[in-house]
């Protein structure tokens, strides 16, 4: 049969064609899978200690690029994480396998092969990223484990001191660095670091018993007395739930593990609240801020995470800090204005609510609760007002109905 069309059909279908509408476009295609979302996903599960999911998303990633370095080094830090030090040896390897100067890689080889105690194969993997990397933190604090564990204190010291350089006021170091001079037998310069790092980690309770130790064999004997009295009220977190001291072992783990990382900071400070230990708790989320500078994003989650847990006074304090950088930071406005206005500061609250709508005067939410906010206030006329304005602006039914509740209730109020 001829392939071509006849004279009549050709004809009919052009008649056809002019008649019906145009075809629609066709969908475009959907966007594939991002590598960078994986590995900011995977990130994120993995500095929340869920390693499974981590482990599951960058494998996933691992699926659509298996050269994406960065997911291997993820998968690695999950496994080693769960004690799967073989499995982690192996990620890492093709970590630098495919990247050769992927000097995080070294580092972290060298941190498992220690842990391990294949103390040549550490020290092999660790001078590569020295190497590669001279000026990291990390690497340093690695080569100081290293030392430190297989005795070689002087060069603990060393190492330690130059990882402080590069990251200073770190408990972690500082605590490590205590215990190379102790071994040298520097006991009054390690009694000088230990109690650094008590200072700057309040709820470092190792910390503490080594300083009670060292104090006591020094005769210090009021200083080893506090120090004690400190990691005694730490080691009873907790009570009588055995899982919780197991917790805070785990999560301090993570901290000594990784002290440049904010996440282990903030998980621990978010036990501590639950516990009850709430300078502990402001300590260790201070110096996750201080990890996150200028991350406003950061400070407002604080700031959630508290309110949830029944801390709203200490929420304030990390949204004011958002608001004094960005005064028009909006998520911390609002969630600003709710907290005064659930406090009775109905003042500030009213005044963090006209900011809202002063950025976002089309937002019916933010008219919403700055005529709640003015109505607990007292000037009635005015919430109305603006319950009226979101009233106008709201689509949603369920803000709607809340709204016009809120206008009966005033109407209501009037004298």
């Amino acid at each position: 049969m001829s392939s071509r069309l006849s004279t009549a059909a050709l004809a009919a279908a052009l008649a056809l064609g002019a008649c019906a509408p145009d075809p629609a476009p066709p969908a475009p295609p959907p966007e594939p899978p991002s590598i960078v979302a994986h590995l900011e996903q995977a990130r994120a599960l993995f500095e929340a200690t869920r390693f499974e999911e981590a482990a599951s998303v960058s494998r996933e990633g691992l699926a659509l690029d298996s050269t994406a370095v960065d997911l291997h080094n993820i998968l690695a830090s999950t496994y080693a994480a769960q004690g799967r030090y073989a499995l982690a040896i192996e990620a890492l390897n093709r970590t630098v396998h495919l990247q050769p100067d992927y000097a995080t890689g070294y580092v972290n080889l060298g941190g498992v092969y220690t842990k391990l105690g294949q103390y040549e194969r550490a020290a092999t993997h660790l001078q590569r990223a020295v190497a590669l990397n001279p000026d990291n933190s990390p690497v340093r604090r690695r080569l100081g484990e290293l030392y430190l564990a297989t005795s070689r204190y002087a060069e603990a010291t060393r190492e330690l001191l130059e990882a402080l350089r590069l990251f200073p006021d770190d408990a972690t170091l500082y605590y490590y660095l205590g215990q190379s001079l102790a071994a040298e037998g520097r006991d009054d310069d390690a009694i000088e670091v230990f109690q650094r790092a008590t200072l700057l980690d309040i709820g470092f309770a190792d910390a503490y018993y080594r300083l009670a130790a060292l104090a006591r064999k020094e005769g210090r004997d009021d200083l080893a007395r506090s120090a004690l009295e400190r990691f005694n009220r730490l080691r009873r977190i907790g009570d009588s739930d055995p899982e919780v001291p197991k917790q805070v072992k785990r999560m301090r783990a993570a901290i000594l593990n990784a002290p440049e990382e904010a996440a282990h900071h903030y998980n621990l400070g978010l036990l501590f609240v639950r516990q009850g230990y709430f300078a502990e708790a402001q300590n260790k989320f201070d110096r996750a801020v201080s990890l996150h500078p200028g991350d406003l994003d950061f400070l407002n989650r604080i700031g959630g995470d508290l309110v949830e847990l029944k801390q709203p006074e200490a929420a304030l304090r990390y949204l004011q800090q958002a608001l004094a950088q960005d005064p028009a930071f909006f998520p911390a406005l609002l969630n600003t204005g709710h907290i005064t206005g659930r406090l009775g500061r109905y003042a500030e609250a009213v005044a963090h609510f006209r900011k809202v709508v002063e950025i976002q005067p089309s937002n019916p939410e933010g008219w919403y609760f700055l005529g709640l906010g003015l109505a607990n206030h007292g000037a009635r006329a005015e919430a109305a007002q603006a319950l009226r304005r979101g009233l106008d602006l709201a689509v949603d039914d369920a803000l709607r109905n809340k709204i016009q509740r809120r206008l009966a209730d005033l109407q209501q109020q009037a004298p």
